[in-house]
């Protein structure tokens, strides 16, 4: 016996607007119709589904049961038109996105929440690392898109754009006493910490000017070292700021120095389509504002 499901939604719709008229009226359907397709699943089941009443209906106990089953089939027939639509569309089965754990953010958390509401029968995971392993997953194709503070050298094997902009500020230990002449040579003889990626790029020059100095692969774990009194670094504005407010740490600049900006970039295999999923990610992180 076949069952075809206009039959289960006219019933269905029978059942929860308790009448046939207005269930027409619900589903757009003409009364005769609707009572055609109600009547017609009475005859293929051999059920009885209803108890016709001089002026209404009743749901026989088979047909509350039955409809139980007719709801569950159309719930996962409307998911199996909408998987459907997505194979249309050209959404993949998953995305894995690689995320910069320095750039971690509500903005971003709220991004990935969109994208899954956006596309609710693709599956996603979100790996997690420093700069450098963003990098080498996107090479080795182990992520679809990556989210990471930009490096100076792309490799060409990659598609990047810059999504947003971060000021860079220098972190030191709230309980250390500043000098009087604002110069930062008195740093190079205390404990400087570095983020390792930068070291990895060839810029280690530009950031290290202490005689020693820990290398940190997390600006949150540099930044908690900072406040235990460990030793001084460069971070991003945005990861200290909360910590400069409630005085766990202070910063110090010299009154000639100019901190650079970094820069925040999307990248992704440059011989790689871009997909919807993909797409939205990108325009999402396009739209965040310089911190």
């Amino acid at each position: 016996m076949a069952y075809s499901l206009e039959q289960l939604q006219a019933y269905v719709a029978t059942v929860e607007q308790k009448g046939m008229a207005a269930a027409a009226r619900h589903l757009g359907k003409h009364v005769s119709t609707l009572r055609e397709q109600v009547n017609n699943l009475e005859l293929d089941t051999g059920l009885t589904l209803f108890e016709r009443l001089p002026k209404s209906l009743k749901v026989t106990a088979e047909g509350e049961q039955l409809y139980t089953y007719a709801k569950s089939l159309l719930k996962e027939s409307g998911h199996f038109q909408a998987k459907v639509s997505s194979l249309l569309e050209g959404v993949p089965d998953s995305l894995v996105i690689g995320i910069d754990a320095s750039v971690m953010s509500k903005e971003l958390d709220r991004l990935i929440a969109d994208i899954l509401d956006s596309f609710p029968y693709m599956s996603m995971q979100v790996l997690q690392g420093d700069t450098i392993q963003v990098r080498d997953w996107l090479l080795r194709g182990e992520v679809d898109i990556g989210f990471m503070i930009g490096i100076i050298n792309v490799p060409q094997h990659l598609q990047y754009t810059t999504a947003y902009k971060f000021e860079v500020t220098r972190v030191l230990p709230s309980n250390w006493k500043l000098p009087k002449d604002d110069n930062q040579r008195w740093l190079a003889d205390r404990l400087q910490l570095s983020l390792s990626f930068i070291e990895d790029i060839g810029f280690a020059d530009a950031d290290v000017f202490s005689h020693r100095f820990l290398r940190c692969n997390n600006a949150q774990q540099m930044l908690n070292l900072i406040e235990q009194g460990v030793g001084w670094g460069h971070l991003p504005a945005f990861i200290c700021g909360a910590a400069v407010e409630r005085k766990a740490v202070q910063t110090f600049k010299g009154a000639r120095e100019v901190f650079a900006e970094w820069p925040v970039d999307i990248a992704w295999q440059a011989t790689k389509a871009i997909n919807p999923a993909m797409q939205q990610f990108i325009d999402g992180a396009l739209e965040f504002e310089d911190r």
